[in-house]
């Protein structure tokens, strides 16, 4: 072959997203609720003037406009709705040499000159068509101005004229503008359909072609064909003429579905393993963004068919090796590690946007994943948010979490399925009398021991421990135990200190003035005031019936927890009775 014989041929070759164009309203993919709407509007002969084509980038917009810009032309009435492709004008609107088709993109023509221009066009008759149509691409990137220039052209347009509008971003667009339009929403192709047209299209083109790598590209592709025949046209070179697996990863880099699959059943399984692959999947050039996510839809397949079975298979867009990979994982992991590893997820999806290093967010993401794993033992979780339950596979040792976290490890002989339903139900519960329970609780780690249920407080969480000693929470805590769980031992322990629940000693409640042995402070400063008082007549005290109608001392929340820990309130802001501050004074908080 000579050069020029070359030259000519990279001339004529053209790409697969233009080859493989839709032509016809049947050959539309994914797109049936626009192409029913049209096809009816032109069979029943009422067509408007403008429409509004509205979705995501290459799902078929200008394509679907092409082929309504040809149905409008056609002179062979015999074809119905469907553009014939052989007379005349479909033979120019197909070439993009129609005269009577003008495509404008509105990204680049976007001012009121180039809508001036235009308008100053449209009254002119068609040149060889019946109609005369202007297809506005980025519709919304025109400027307030040109938007205000065009208005008046939609909405008394010549006979002859049709505007079809085509946005990824609906909502820029003029209400003024859209209400002038007959608005036909797009939307993104389903993978199986993307999938399904990349392997008629490998069929055509004599390509072989695998089925998990084609479903990687429709996957990737994200809802748009374009994005998935360009995707196409490029892996085929880099599998040597064959679209593979193997090709697909090399082209988008690392964090593959199939990648994601092998380090969920070595993480389980091998967790040294599975930080190789994670950390060669970065090494690729995959973003924590695309891993987390993956992962995500990996762990919500998994969840789905843990909880309502192997029929919703049929709702996932998957093929059938992900499938049978779901099939068979499935059944090694319990569904509180599911959900837990969903969790964790979500919550590395928001720690994403705060810039963190990668290295960071892949060590974040095998310590979240590591609690919600199923060997040796799943969480006790709780959705009290931020806190959250976590467990190891070693048996009587914490689980260290990124966020202070309430876990339980376990060593077999209790309930943990009651104990978890127990522990949130706690944790959850509305009912006034369990907030400061639940208040306390809410920084522990629970663990099991020899046959009895530890709850263990950190150094730093001993205000939590002495909460949980006083006598009316103590009790509070026994009675729901007992009604979830029965007689299971409980035994609360900080810093060496230990408490069984039932048994020990727990902390006395305050209780009202007058019945306590050693009084609280605000109780010791009213006996000061009244030595005072017998000292010094001219002291100014509170007489009787102020304050309370028994003229009593009344003990407040803020009294109380004062109390519980030995503080005292040293100063009180003092009001006129104009209600204006006249200075501090000693006293109690309400007094």
């Amino acid at each position: 072959m000579t050069g020029n014989d070359a030259l000519t041929s990279q001339e004529r070759y053209v790409s697969l997203y233009r080859r493989y164009r839709p032509l016809r309203f049947d050959e539309v993919v994914g797109q049936d609720a626009a192409v029913s709407v049209l096809r009816h509007s032109l069979e029943g002969g009422k067509t408007v003037h403008a429409y509004l084509f509205s979705g995501p980038r290459g799902c078929g917009k200008t394509s679907l406009a092409r082929i309504l810009s040809k149905a409008l032309n056609c002179t062979d009435a015999r074809t119905g709705a469907e553009p014939c492709g052989a007379c005349p004008s479909c033979v120019a609107i197909t070439a993009g040499e129609s005269l009577d088709v003008v495509e404008i993109d509105g990204a680049s023509n976007r001012g009121i000159d180039e809508v001036r221009e235009l308008k100053a066009h449209v009254s002119l008759a068609p040149f060889s068509s019946r109609r005369k149509i202007y297809i506005v691409d980025e519709v919304h990137m025109l400027t307030e101005p040109a938007f205000n220039a065009l208005l008046k052209t939609l909405e008394e347009p010549p006979s002859h004229a049709v505007f079809i509008l085509a946005t990824t971003e609906p909502q820029k667009v003029p209400v003024t503008i859209r209400s002038r339009c007959q608005h036909i929403p797009f939307r993104r192709i389903p993978g199986k359909d993307i999938a399904l047209r990349l392997s008629r299209v490998c069929e055509k083109e004599g390509i072989p072609s695998e089925e998990a790598a084609l479903w990687e590209l429709a996957r990737q592709a994200d809802g748009a064909m374009r994005d998935a025949l360009s995707l196409l046209e490029q892996a085929i070179p880099v599998g040597s003429g064959s679209v593979t697996a193997e090709s697909v990863r090399t082209l988008v880099g690392g964090g593959s579905r199939a990648e994601m699959e092998s380090f969920v059943a070595l993480f389980r399984s091998k967790p040294e393993e599975a930080i190789a692959t994670l950390m060669e999947s970065l090494q690729k050039g995959a973003s924590m963004e695309r891993l987390v996510e993956s992962l995500f839809l990996i762990f919500r397949d998994l969840w789905i068919l843990k909880t309502w079975g192997a029929k919703t298979l049929e709702s996932l867009e998957l093929s059938s090796e992900e499938k049978a990979f779901l099939l068979e994982e499935s059944s090694l992991w319990k569904l509180e590690g599911l959900r837990f590893s969903l969790e964790n997820l979500s919550r590395m999806m928001g720690r994403l946007r705060l810039g963190i290093r990668t290295d960071i967010l892949a060590g974040l993401l095998l310590q979240g994943l590591r609690t919600g794993q199923p060997a040796g033992g799943l969480p006790l979780e709780t959705s009290s948010s931020p806190k959250a339950m976590a467990s190891t596979a070693s048996g009587g040792e914490t689980a260290s979490v990124s966020e202070k976290a309430t876990a339980i490890v376990p060593s077999g002989s209790l309930d943990q399925a009651a104990i978890r339903q127990f522990w949130i139900h706690l944790l959850e519960s509305q009912d006034t009398a369990d907030r400061q329970v639940a208040a306390a609780l809410s920084g522990a780690v629970v663990r099991e021991g020899e046959g009895e249920m530890i709850v263990d407080f950190a150094g730093k969480d001993r205000i939590c421990f002495e909460l949980i000693r006083l006598e009316r929470n103590l009790k509070r805590f026994t009675t729901c135990k007992e009604e979830s769980l029965g007689a299971v031992p409980v035994t609360f322990c900080c810093m060496g200190e230990c408490l069984r629940s039932g048994e020990g000693t727990a902390l006395p409640d305050p209780v009202p003035v007058g019945e306590n042995s050693n009084p609280a402070p605000w109780e010791r400063r009213k006996k000061r005031t009244h030595q005072i008082e017998k000292e010094d007549p001219s002291f100014p005290v509170a007489q009787e019936g102020e304050g309370s109608p028994e003229g009593e001392r009344q003990t407040t929340a803020l009294d109380e927890m004062i109390g519980w820990f030995g503080g005292e309130v040293l100063l009180v802001r003092q009001e006129d009775p104009e209600g204006t501050a006249s200075g501090f004074e000693e006293g109690s908080a309400s007094e």
